[in-house]
């Protein structure tokens, strides 16, 4: 079960932790910590990053002479 808690760092207390024990009762839990605030800002900087041109070996014919030898293209026999 995962359950997500968006809560301010001023309003952690033990409240917030004893609330999580009688959810989750005695079992191993993992608790991910995200600044919400710069959570944006890092996943479009993550996205920008990935963006740019594949390199390789083969040229952009060869390429697309791979692309299309290795489709199975061939006509079916269809009855309607």
């Amino acid at each position: 079960m995962q359950q997500t808690f968006q809560v301010n760092s001023s309003d952690l207390d033990n409240r917030f932790i004893k609330s999580v024990q009688e959810i989750f009762g005695d079992r191993k839990l993992k608790i991910i910590v995200e600044d919400i605030a710069e959570s944006n800002e890092y996943k479009d900087a993550l996205l920008d990053s990935l963006f740019g041109s594949w390199e390789g070996e083969e040229s952009g014919e060869e390429l697309v002479k791979m692309i299309y030898s290795s489709r199975n293209d061939s006509p079916r026999d269809v009855e309607l």
